[in-house]
């Protein structure tokens, strides 16, 4: 039985609880959030799914505490992004396994400390860009990893969320850490975005431009950028916050046709256009909370580890900084 601990208890924790509660390999021992009712309201709901037969979840307004007393196996972490570097460190240190919401941190120093301090310790550290479990773009990775479309030569990325999503989510964010990378709409959405991209490649960026529109309050709203990646593939990439509709789109156009995958279809063009086809696939076989636990349980591969998710991380800072000193950026 896995002994999951959980710091942070707002909606976010409650959409990976359910799942959490429905497996039967895992035990929620305790919940902490510095608003004492957030934590006593998911520990109630975690009580109710596991019946009277277990001990009571732990309720702490302190995180360290929940690690002192109940020493659980991993912690899940689903605080705003400015806290996900101490927290990380301090279930690492006390020798628990970790889960952290996207992003892994706001920052690359911290992401790397992470990171490090992971590897010397020998213990797991999972990121939820859950995107890379999506059937169609595991199917996409796949034909640019065959060639199908041949030589990948340019990638087009873009995300759009609408404005009430924003308010309700990459506001608040920026607002708690108004970082470089920690907060806003390019880091609340666009990292999944820039994961996919990076994942889908199997590539990392080498160098970006970007310019953002922001409101006076500095809370980025549209993110466009041109990124060059290691291979030399050229990518355009756009993030808004402003749009009646939500969108997820990649295309990757090679020599010889183009792949254009969404959140819910997958399509290939052959070279001439003239001939498209739409790609059916199965559901998702798995949730990125299944594929944590499977992973300590079983040793089965982490879905989004820690290191890949660095850089992830390292994009996001190099297309913020390049729009805010609006110089091209190169990463190293």
């Amino acid at each position: 039985m896995l002994r999951i601990g959980i710091a942070g208890c707002g909606k976010a924790a409650r959409i990976h609880l359910d799942r959490l509660v429905a497996l039967a390999e895992v035990t929620v021992v305790g919940c902490a959030d510095s608003d004492r009712s957030c934590a006593e309201s998911l520990a109630s709901k975690i009580d109710q799914a596991a019946g009277p037969r277990r001990a009571p979840a732990g309720v702490f307004t302190d995180h360290r505490e929940l690690l002192r007393r109940l020493g659980p196996d991993a912690l899940c972490i689903f605080t705003p992004h400015f806290w996900h570097y101490r927290l990380a460190m301090d279930a690492l240190q006390a020798g628990s396994h970790v889960f952290i919401e996207k992003p892994l941190s706001t920052n690359v120093q911290e992401a790397s400390d992470i990171v490090g301090l992971a590897r010397g310790r020998s213990l797991k550290v999972a990121v939820g860009h859950q995107y890379r479990l999506c059937p169609r773009l595991a199917a996409a990775r796949r034909h640019l990893q065959e060639a199908t479309i041949g030589p990948l030569r340019m990638v087009t990325a873009a995300l759009a969320r609408p404005w009430l999503a924003v308010q309700e989510g990459a506001e608040k964010s920026w607002r708690s850490d108004p970082k470089m990378a920690g907060g806003g709409v390019l880091a609340d959405a666009g990292d999944h975005l820039i994961d996919a991209l990076l994942w889908t490649t199997g590539q990392a960026a080498q160098e970006v431009c970007a310019i953002q529109s922001m409101l006076e309050s500095g809370l980025d709203l549209v993110t466009a950028a041109a990124l060059r990646l290691k291979d030399g593939t050229l990518v355009t990439l756009a993030v808004s916050g402003v749009s009646p509709e939500s969108l997820f789109e990649l295309n990757f156009f090679g020599e010889r046709g183009r792949i254009r995958v969404t959140d819910q279809i997958l399509e290939l063009d052959d070279e001439t256009g003239s001939s498209r086809r739409q790609i059916a696939l199965p559901e998702q076989p798995e949730s990125i909370d299944g594929n944590f636990v499977a992973a300590l349980i079983r040793g089965t591969p982490l879905c989004c580890p820690a290191e890949e998710a660095l850089d992830t991380v390292r994009l996001l800072e190099a297309v913020a900084r390049s729009a805010a000193t609006r110089q091209c950026v190169r990463l190293v």
